[in-house]
C-alpha cells in the first residue's frame, strides 16, 4: 500500500510540473493582435484611399402638416408614390368652412349688385344735375330781361342745389358700398386661404417617404401627415475613421457600391466634410453626391464607399 501511494504522489507531481510548463509556455508566446475596426468602417487598404460605409439619404425632406386642428376627410397618396408639385395628397374636412364660403360669396355678389345699381343711379343724378344747372343758368339770363319771375328763378336754383346734393350723397353711398365689398372680399379670401390650407398638396416634385395618418384621424397643427423627399437631390452620408480623414478634401472622387446593386459601381464626388466628429465612434461624416442615381431609389440603403485621396 505504501508503494502504491508513493507512485500516485510521483504521478501527481509529474502532472503538476507538466501543467506549469504548459502555462509558462503560453505566457512567453505573444498573442496575435486583432485590429479594432470602428463600427461601420473598413480598414484602409491603400495610402491613397480611405474606405467607409454610409447610407443613401435625401438632402431635402419636407414635412406636410395642417396649420389648424382638423380631421382628415380623404387621403389620395401613399408611401412610395411619386408626385408632382401641386398634387393633392389629402383633404381635410371642410363642412363649416364650405358653409362660410357660400355665405360670404353671396354677400360679395349682393354688394356688387348694389354697387352696380348705385353707379347707375349716380349717372342718372349726374344727368339731372346737368339739366338743373342748365335750367338755372337759362333762368338767370331770362330774369335779367324780366321774362321770369323771382319765384321761378328761386325754384330753378333750389332744384340745381337739390340735384347737386343728391349726387354727392349717392357718391358717398357708393364709397361705403366699395368699402363693404372690400371687407366682404377680404373675408372670403381669408376663408378660401383656410380652405387651401386644409388641402394638403405637394410643394415639390418628389417621392413620399411616409404617410403618418389615415382618413378620419384628427390632426393637431404641425403634426406630420406626409414626408416628401426630392429624389434628384440625394447623397451618401458616409462615416470615415478620424485616423483616415486627414487627407479628405471636397471635390475628391469616390466609388460607391450599394447593397442592392451588387458589384455595380457608382461614381461620386465629396461635396461636404462634417465639421464635428462623433465623440463616441470617433468618425467623421462625409457627404458624397453621385453622378448617376440608382433606379429605383431606396433611401436609407447601406453603401460602401472608397474615396480617392490623390484627386481633388
Amino acid at each position: 500500500m505504501a508503494c502504491c501511494d508513493k507512485k500516485k504522489l510521483i504521478l501527481a507531481g509529474v502532472i503538476v510540473l507538466i501543467a506549469i510548463a504548459f502555462i509558462t509556455s503560453l505566457r512567453k508566446t505573444p498573442m496575435p493582435k486583432i485590429p479594432v475596426i470602428p463600427n461601420g468602417v473598413k480598414m484602409q487598404t491603400s495610402s491613397n484611399q480611405v474606405n467607409g460605409v454610409g447610407t443613401l439619404e435625401a438632402k431635402e425632406v419636407i414635412t406636410i402638416a395642417p396649420k389648424n386642428t382638423s380631421t382628415i376627410s380623404t387621403v389620395y397618396a401613399d408611401e412610395g408614390d411619386h408626385v408632382v408639385k401641386g398634387t393633392l395628397l389629402a383633404q381635410m374636412e371642410l363642412a363649416e368652412l364650405t358653409g362660410a364660403q357660400l355665405q360670404n360669396s353671396a354677400i360679395v355678389e349682393k354688394s356688387r349688385s348694389q354697387m352696380a345699381s348705385q353707379k347707375a343711379a349716380i349717372e342718372d343724378m349726374r344727368a339731372k344735375k346737368v339739366l338743373a344747372d342748365a335750367t338755372l343758368t337759362r333762368y338767370k339770363n331770362l330774369s335779367k330781361g324780366g321774362f321770369v319771375t323771382q319765384a321761378e328763378l328761386d325754384t330753378a336754383q333750389a332744384s340745381a342745389q337739390s340735384a347737386n346734393a343728391a349726387l354727392v350723397s349717392a357718391q358717398e353711398s357708393l364709397k361705403l358700398s366699395q368699402h363693404e365689398i372690400q371687407r366682404a372680399v377680404g373675408s372670403l379670401d381669408s376663408i378660401n386661404a383656410t380652405i387651401r390650407d386644409y388641402s394638403l398638396r405637394s410643394p415639390i416634385d418628389g417621392i413620399i417617404l411616409s404617410r403618418d395618418a389615415e382618413a378620419g384621424s384628427t390632426i393637431s397643427p404641425a403634426t406630420p401627415v406626409f414626408k416628401i423627399a426630392n429624389p434628384k437631390n440625394v447623397w451618401i452620408r458616409t462615416y470615415i475613421d478620424e485616423r483616415q480623414s486627414a487627407g479628405l478634401k471636397v471635390g475628391q472622387t469616390a466609388i460607391v457600391t450599394l447593397r442592392s446593386t451588387g458589384d455595380q459601381k457608382y461614381v461620386g464626388v465629396v461635396r461636404r466634410i462634417g465639421m464635428v466628429s462623433d465623440r463616441i465612434t470617433e468618425e467623421r461624416v462625409v457627404y458624397i453626391t453621385l453622378d448617376t442615381l440608382p433606379d429605383p431609389l431606396y433611401l436609407g440603403e447601406q453603401a460602401e464607399v472608397q474615396i480617392n485621396l490623390t484627386h481633388d
